[in-house]
């Protein structure tokens, strides 16, 4: 099995996701090489940070279908994943062509059914990050899977070096977020006026538009230093999943308002750390969220709910159990 995956360079979950799992099925024994199709997102040397991050997997920067055509010949692959949509066309191409399986994946919600008809009908598979982007792609339920996320629980680890029983309880909005989904994030905004001085509240990640009393600190190659100091994050996604995984308590926060993530709500797959306006969430209010923090930080069991964190990210986030669906399917996209 050799695996051609297709995506962008860019500052977001896609970039993190495909990285994570290029890695793991490298780390599976799986050949894997990476193309990326110029779109220009990023300046030259945040381009350069993210490929010097691939650990010496094969990869392509590309413009036209021949290009990456050339490198699929070259690397021998027998399979291509696509995951961001701007390589759609090229990948839908190329597997038409050379008679290569395709698979897709849908990492947000869209109308993919009427934008990408035909890469969705090329498909052998389709996998989506949850029940949201699935539906996205009616029509062709048929041949969907959910796969939802998983990071990676042995990189993003809590620092037990850290002292947790400082003066101050540091509460975090992890996230890159801009139009709808930035409504959870203005809504703590509005908390953060509100918060008792031994709350140091905090934003990290892109927003659009920027949060006004929060501080926030823009996209960085390396969350884990932020991740461990948090006590408390909000966010949703993968973001989140980080997050949880570096022992921080988990507050589902998006467009709509989840709560804290516990093990009840994750039994069998039950609730999808997003919070898409899909999925009816009740809407964040300033007086809740407020009472959540408040109520976390006097209950004297952080500590105990941080362990905990970590213990549900091992349980249901790891990168583990989101590779080895994925293997399945590219080995049903195979035999099909």
């Amino acid at each position: 099995m050799r695996i051609l995956m297709t995506s962008i360079l860019c500052h977001s979950g896609l970039m993190t996701h495909v990285k994570d799992l290029a890695q793991y099925l490298v780390n599976q024994g799986v050949f894997v090489a990476l193309a990326f199709k110029r779109v220009n997102f990023l300046d030259e040397e945040a381009k350069k940070r993210i490929l010097s991050e691939l650990g010496g997997i094969p990869y392509v920067l590309y413009e036209t279908t021949d290009e990456l055509r050339q490198f699929l010949s070259k690397s021998e692959c027998n399979l291509i994943h696509a995951h961001s949509h701007a390589t759609f066309g090229s990948a839908t191409d190329v597997s038409l062509e050379l008679k290569i399986p395709l698979v897709v994946t849908l990492h947000s919600v869209f109308p993919w059914h009427r934008a990408y008809k035909q890469t969705l009908r090329i498909a052998r598979q389709i996998i989506a990050v949850g029940p949201a982007q699935a539906l996205s792609a009616r029509g062709f339920l048929d041949k969907v899977v959910v796969i939802q996320n998983g990071v990676d629980t042995a990189r993003f680890v809590p620092n037990e070096e850290w002292d947790v029983q400082e003066d101050q309880v540091h509460v975090l909005w992890y996230g890159r977020v801009d139009g709808r989904l930035t409504r959870g994030l203005h809504t703590l905004d509005k908390v953060a006026p509100f918060l008792p001085g031994t709350i140091k509240l905090a934003a990290l990640g892109t927003a659009y538009p920027p949060p006004r009393c929060i501080p926030l600190t823009t996209w960085t190659d390396n969350p884990l230093p932020y991740l461990q100091k948090s006590h408390i994050t909000f966010g949703h996604g993968r973001s989140l999943r980080e997050a949880m995984s570096c022992g921080s308590i988990g507050m589902l926060l998006g467009h709509g308002y989840g709560g804290m993530v516990t093990d009840q709500c994750l039994e069998q797959d039950k609730l999808v750390l997003d919070a898409f306006p899909q999925y009816r969430l009740p809407r964040p209010r300033t007086s809740t969220i407020l009472r959540d923090i408040v109520s976390l930080v006097e209950s004297s069991q952080i500590a105990h709910l941080r362990k905990e964190s970590r213990l549900l990210a091992l349980r249901h986030f790891d990168i583990a159990t989101m590779g080895q669906k994925v293997l399945a399917v590219y080995h049903e996209a195979l035999n099909g």
